[in-house]
């Protein structure tokens, strides 16, 4: 084939493909284009800190709600099955006419309570505790418990009338509200801010606020007493802790007794003359507190104890945060850290607790990276050692 030859056949070949260019243009059908399909975004990063009271910063804890995230009034769903109401029988003299339990009884469950928390305390820690009586102030006014030391050095614990019959009220109106599907503890709490606002003194239920009925329910009576035993042993928990953890310096010496002398250092401590524990203690007292419910909760047989009565406190403590006056319940509520701080605490803990985790030991001469803290990152001010 000769140069011009193939040269020509060149030719014919770039002329045919132009004609079928222009065809195809000529004919309004679009090349097909390939559509690509944005790829989805990615889910925004989940908050790694929060700023908690005081402005500290505070990282958030997987599976547990945000610090300042309001929480149900009436604290987490009751428990399914026989053994959240099974408890052993109400003693003769226990229960008012209206089905509220009466004092004596609620000073007695309170004995019961401590006794049991205090034997299924770790070894070292009840050792500790084996001999420190707990005392009654009958006071409605004083709403309070308390550890501490006389001016003698023999330590006691305290409780006033009024805090077992506060508990026992939001108990009734919870159990209430379960069976009946009422709302007598949202009631009850905003009766409670309303008469702490014109300072007066706080009280239990309201006479005829529980329907004749439903005062003598068996499952209302079992559920109502569960209730009480959560709350109060957790704060009965909370107090025993300030003990055995060196909180107040005098446990392991001589109990109280009922002399004059120490009689007066009780009515002092509950009448919020003596000096507050520090913030980071209460904390630690929270932590041991809510580990000892849980681990006496775990080996009874009937009405198994959890978390629940100690989440409930912090609801209802809640509402009353930012309050002004001077009611007692006021001085009990600001001598504690704020509800967005111990409710995190007792359910990190609960949690941990459940996974084999138990609290680490606090105090800067055992070290740790955030002080022997039981929060799980630094605070701000360092913590005394033991």
């Amino acid at each position: 084939m000769t140069h011009l030859t193939r040269s020509a056949l060149l030719f014919a070949l770039l002329m045919a493909s132009c004609r079928r260019r222009e065809e195809t243009a000529s004919s309004g059908a679009a090349p097909a284009v390939p559509t690509l399909t944005p790829a989805p975004a990615p889910p925004a990063p989940a908050p790694t800190t929060q700023t908690g009271p005081f402005g500290i910063p505070i990282p958030a804890i997987p599976g547990l709600p945000t610090l300042g995230t309001p929480q149900p009034n009436q604290g987490p769903a009751a428990p399914q099955g026989a053994s959240a109401i099974e408890t052993a029988p109400l003693p003769p003299g226990a229960v008012e006419p209206d089905g509220s339990f009466t004092l004596p009884f609620l000073e007695q469950e309170a004995q019961y309570l401590i006794s049991t928390l205090s034997a299924n305390l770790e070894p070292t820690h009840q050792s500790r505790v084996a001999n420190i009586p707990l005392n009654f102030v009958n006071s409605l006014t004083e709403v309070n418990a308390a550890a501490g030391c006389t001016r003698g050095g023999r330590a006691f614990m305290v409780a006033t009338a009024a805090i077992l019959v506060l508990h026992a009220a939001t108990a009734e109106a919870r159990a209430v509200d379960e069976i009946a599907g009422t709302r007598l503890l949202q009631d009850y709490t905003d009766r409670t801010v309303r008469m702490i606002n014109q300072e007066q003194m706080v009280r239990g239920l309201p006479d005829g606020v529980v329907p004749s009925a439903m005062a003598f329910n068996p499952q209302k009576l079992a559920r109502q007493r569960y209730l009480y035993d959560v709350q109060i042993a957790f704060i009965l928990g909370h107090e025993l802790a300030h003990h055995y953890r060196g909180h107040t310096g005098c446990a392991n010496g001589s109990p109280a007794t009922q002399q004059q002398g120490d009689l007066e250092d009780l009515e002092r401590a509950v009448s919020n003359l003596a000096p507050l524990f520090n913030q980071p203690l209460e904390v630690e007292a929270d932590t041991w507190g809510t580990v000892n419910v849980l681990d006496t909760g775990s080996r009874r047989t009937t009405g198994r104890w959890t978390e629940e009565g100690a989440v409930m406190s912090m609801n209802f403590f809640e509402r009353l945060e930012g309050l002004r006056g001077n009611s007692p319940l006021l001085y009990f509520v600001r001598s504690h850290p704020p509800a967005a701080i111990r409710r995190p605490v007792i359910q990190l803990w609960s949690s941990q607790w459940r996974n084999g985790v138990r609290p680490p030991a606090i105090g800067a001469a055992q070290g740790g990276s955030n002080g022997g803290s039981p929060l799980p990152f630094p605070l701000p001010f360092p913590l005394p050692g033991r």
